[in-house]
Formats: C-alpha cells, structure tokens, sequence
C-alpha cells in the first residue's frame, strides 16, 4: 500500500469518526432515531418496587437515545423511588440499559411513620404503616443515630439471656425505656443504661422463675431494681435490692 492510499484511507476513518461524534454530542431528536434504547434490563433482589415504577423512573432519560440519556440522572430519578436504596446504570451496546437496583430491608420503625433498613438508614414509603412484627424505635429524629445504636447494642446484650426487644423509647427528657417481647416494660431512666441493662440480664433468670410475670421493672437505682408483678386481682410492687 503507497503512501497516497494510506492517507486516503486514515481522512476517510477520520471522516466517520467526526460524523458520529456530532451525532452523539448532538443530543438532538435524531439521536433517539438513529440510536434509540429498545430494551430495559433491571437487576437485583426487588421485592416491593415494581418494574412499572423503574421503567417509569428511567423513561425519560431513556426517551433521549442510547448515547444522550444522562445516567446520573437516571441513578438519580430511581434513589428517588420509596423502596430503592441504591441504584447503578450502564448503557449496554447497542440499544440497552442495564440498572441494577438495591433495596431498602427493614428491619425496624420510627416513630409514626419512618423505618429503619438493614443498613441503619431512616426511610419513609407510602403504605408502609400497616407492616407488622417489626420492633418500634421512638425519639427525637434529631437523635436518631443513638437511638439505633443503643437498640443494637441494647438488642445484643438481652439476646444472651433470651430476651428480645419490642419496643425502645428515649423521651424528651432523655430517659430510656425497653418493651420486652414477654410484655415487660423495663425503666432504664437517663443514665448508666448499658450497666443498667447488664444488670437486668443477671437477674432474668431469678425473674423468670417466679409464679407471677413481671409487668415493669424500674431500674432507675444505684443498686437494685423494683418489680410490679401482674397479678390476677391487682397489681403488687415488691422490692429486689
């Protein structure tokens, strides 16, 4: 091949490289013409997001053409969804999107209407009040983290002595309280709730081996703890120091 042939060839690649880079950089309704996306490809373990809300989360971007779509934005629009948590998209030559999606799993409320996921994040999806067998977490929201972080601690520590947790409150005043999954309410009151906690686990076993359920446990001593049982005519308080 002489020279003249070589050049003529390296203009004429040059030529095609031009003509679609205008195209892409476009932007234009031609682009959704010449490259349109035709196929939509979702992955993930979706359980309460439907392929309805995805392709309509996706739609508009994907209405610009393969080359045009801004998928930031489509990441975007789908983390938008009640149920999605994370999201990620790819083009996929010639003609697809592939968006890969990842769901918020809940594994506890707050207050009326919020919920907790698996990775400790507050989210709030329409419908969702009606969800059963979750544990409540109540408190200010701006003390959200250390109201999950004392439940995971606190859910732990009780573990060990078979214990579980319904319910966890901290007040406006700072002061804690348990709902035992048994029906106990446990007063943890505003300090030392961890060492307070520890101790309720020692004496569990001494609890449970009583005729009469604990209906709530007031552990607001320095040393002990008081009991007001349930009984069948009326509640007694008895005192464990």
């Amino acid at each position: 091949m002489n020279m003249r042939s070589l050049i003529f060839i390296l203009a004429l690649i040059l030529l095609a490289v031009v003509g679609l880079t205008w195209q892409v950089g476009s932007g234009s309704a031609g682009d959704r013409h010449h490259w349109p996306i035709r196929w939509l490809e979702i992955d993930g373990d979706i359980r309460r997001t439907s392929n309805g809300q995805i392709q309509g989360a996706v739609q508009r971007q994907a209405e610009r053409g393969f080359f045009a779509a801004d998928l930031d934005q489509v990441r975007e629009d789908l983390e938008a969804l009640p149920w999605i948590a994370r999201a990620s998209v790819r083009r996929q030559w010639p003609d697809s999107l592939r968006v890969t999606v990842i769901e918020h799993r809940p594994v506890a409320r707050w207050n009326e209407n919020g919920l907790v996921s698996d990775r400790g994040e507050l989210f709030h999806a329409n419908g969702s009040t009606g969800m059963q067998g979750l544990p409540r977490l109540a408190g200010p929201d701006s003390r959200f983290e250390q109201v999950i972080e004392h439940w995971a601690a606190m859910h732990a520590m009780l573990a060990s002595a078979g214990l579980g947790i319904d319910a966890l409150e901290l007040d406006s005043r700072g002061a804690w309280s348990l709902h035992l999954s048994n029906g106990t309410v446990v007063e943890l009151g505003r300090e030392q709730v961890y060492e307070r906690v520890e101790r309720l686990v020692r004496v569990s076993r001494a609890l449970a081996e009583q005729a009469r359920q604990p209906r709530v446990i007031d552990m607001r001593y320095s040393n002990g703890l008081a009991v007001r049982w349930v009984a069948a005519s009326e509640d007694r308080e008895s005192d464990h120091g």
